[in-house]
């Protein structure tokens, strides 16, 4: 397997490489948390279908990222095996944000984002024995204060029941093929750039969303494509290049607790641009969840 630093680094070139790739995770996940500023505003105005949505974010994203990916092409032999695992990575994305947006059509936004937020814990779980990354007694503290935070940031007690264990199912599955996507690219980012990662899986989770669209699923008017299209080029285009890059630089486990900033920052967006209630248990959420990703980041 190839050594997360290069040996030849000094100790404070690896501290910085390290620090640059937690902020450049921090940026994205914080970036991912600010979908509903497009999605709402494009569903007030016309009704569409999740797999729609999703389709013109990975459309968008292949269209904005293919080029320099094919720039890349790092001067590595990628074998049949190499391009199976990108066809499985389309494959996982598109079923993982089939089965998140179908859980949140189902239940509650609480249930369903922390039913999906178990994918850090998955991710730290099988990271030993799937990439060889030893998990600090530190790192499990600071993802268990995270997800402390996120449930008083979700308060899912006052969520409504109905459709609760359906959802949460729907939310845990999601989680299985976002964690299973992550381990995955770690295991093939040294044969692959960023770039290349994010933009060749594409193709083959467009192919898996176009199999689930249901019949009309396609119409959709000019303003809320454009809606869409501004999310997928600045949330995913741009936070997926961040993200891929920074998980290069750190371990898998302590990358999965700096994700915990998108529903952080969802939450605060909730309540500044939508209204929603924010009382003390949210904010002491977001306090626990900043504090597990500055420990995190500290160490």
């Amino acid at each position: 397997m190839q050594r997360q630093l290069p040996p030849t680094l000094t100790s404070g070139e690896r501290q910085r490489r390290a620090l640059g790739g937690y902020a450049r995770i921090a940026i994205a996940a914080s970036l991912w948390g600010t979908w509903s500023l497009f999605f709402r505003r494009a569903e007030r105005i016309q009704r569409i279908a999740p797999a729609l949505e999703a389709f013109i974010v990975f459309a968008v994203i292949l269209i904005a990222v293919a080029p320099g990916a094919w720039r890349d092409r790092p001067a590595v032999r990628r074998t049949g095996r190499a391009w199976l695992a990108i066809a499985v990575l389309g494959v996982g994305d598109a079923i993982n944000a089939l089965l998140f947006f179908w859980a949140m059509q189902r239940t509650s936004l609480a249930i369903a984002v922390l039913s999906h937020y178990l994918a850090p814990v998955l991710i730290a779980t099988a990271a030993p024995f799937v990439l060889r990354e030893r998990l600090r007694a530190g790192t499990a503290l600071a993802l268990g204060v995270a997800l402390a935070g996120l449930v008083l940031l979700l308060e899912p007690w006052h969520a409504a029941t109905q459709g609760a264990v359906g959802g949460a199912l729907l939310g845990a599955g999601s989680a299985v093929f976002y964690a299973a996507n992550i381990l995955i690219t770690k295991r093939i980012q040294h044969l692959f750039s960023p770039r290349e990662i994010l933009a060749w899986h594409m193709p083959v989770a467009l192919a898996v969303l176009a199999l689930a669209m249901p019949p009309g699923g396609f119409a959709i008017g000019l303003a809320p494509l454009l809606l869409v299209a501004a999310a997928a080029l600045l949330v995913g285009a741009l936070a997926g290049v961040l993200f891929l890059s920074g998980l290069v630089r750190v371990y898998a486990s302590r990358a999965a607790v700096l994700t915990l900033l998108e529903p952080t920052v969802a939450v605060f967006i909730g309540a500044l641009v939508w209204h929603e209630s924010l009382g003390l248990p949210q904010l002491l959420g977001a306090a626990f969840v900043l504090g597990g990703a500055a420990t995190v980041m500290r160490r």
